[in-house]
């Protein structure tokens, strides 16, 4: 009895079926599986959203700022928008950020989550250079200013703060946030320096005078502490000025006659005494 082997050439049909049904069953469950994963992936995010985030409160905020700063943590939350009921990953830091820097004393902040239930607020306050004295229809308001000309914590009793006097400014209105001309930030400036790293000179400034000689320029007259005469200078000054004129009023000071000197002028490389109906 002879047998027949049937080569694929004889039946091509069949064959090609058998492997066309093999390649259908294999996508058919690599859709169910991904199926099944993209199910899982929704009831996963379903879980978190709806059982797990909601559970995980905030149970500590430290906020961080300098020791002059002084703000509330109950007034910095309010102005946050934190409530009791934020939970952790109800909590969006760059939003916080942007609300507290709408708070002129601020120079600027950084808000951090830390998993899985603490808020961390650093917030660094702007360095006063001087406190300005506003005459308003209600009366004298002290306010702040610092290197960049902007003016804060107005109304504040600020007069006990061991500042040097800014004056010669004209304020049609007073409110935080408010800036100085740009042409007297360089001046503001200068005094930062001074104040950062020779902070005894800078404490023999008893007030700043700003006195305009056009739109865009202007002079300073210095009144030095425990001395009568004030001195003029130009728009800038640096720590080798003013050891300069500390030191030429030490040498004038026990003078005969300087009771009546009234101003030193430091503009020019010469030194300029004006004496009182002179």
């Amino acid at each position: 009895m002879s047998s027949v082997i049937l080569s694929p050439e004889v039946y091509p049909g069949r064959v090609n079926n058998t492997r066309g049904q093999s390649g259908s069953k294999r996508i058919e469950q690599v859709f169910t599986g991904f199926i099944i994963l993209l199910l899982g992936i929704i009831i996963a995010e379903l879980g978190f959203h709806f059982w797990f985030a909601p559970s995980v409160s905030i149970d500590k905020i430290i906020i961080s700022t300098d020791s002059s700063f002084i703000y509330s943590d109950d007034y910095l939350l309010g102005k946050a928008g934190i409530g009791p009921e934020d939970t952790f990953f109800d909590i969006k830091t760059t939003l916080i950020e942007k609300r507290l820097m709408l708070i002129p004393a601020i120079q600027s902040v950084s808000v951090k989550k830390i998993f899985p239930s603490i808020l961390k607020i650093d917030i660094f306050s702007r360095t006063p250079v001087g406190l300005s004295l506003i005459s308003t229809d209600t009366g004298v308001v002290p306010a702040m200013i610092d290197r960049e000309g902007v003016v804060f914590l107005t109304g504040y009793n600020l007069q006990s703060m061991d500042l040097p006097v800014i004056s010669g400014l004209d304020f049609p209105e007073i409110r935080d946030g408010m800036r100085l001309p740009k042409d007297l930030c360089s001046f503001l400036e200068d005094m930062e320096g001074i104040k950062k790293f020779s902070p005894d000179l800078y404490g023999l400034i008893s007030e700043i005078k700003f006195v305009r000689k056009g739109a865009a320029d202007f002079e300073v007259l210095l009144y030095p502490k425990n001395y009568k005469t004030r001195i003029r200078i130009g728009s800038g000054i640096d720590e080798k000025l003013l050891k300069y004129i500390v030191m030429v009023l030490e040498v004038i000071s026990g003078q005969p006659g300087m009771e009546k000197l009234e101003e030193i002028d430091f503009r020019t490389g010469d030194i300029v005494y004006r004496i009182q109906g002179e």
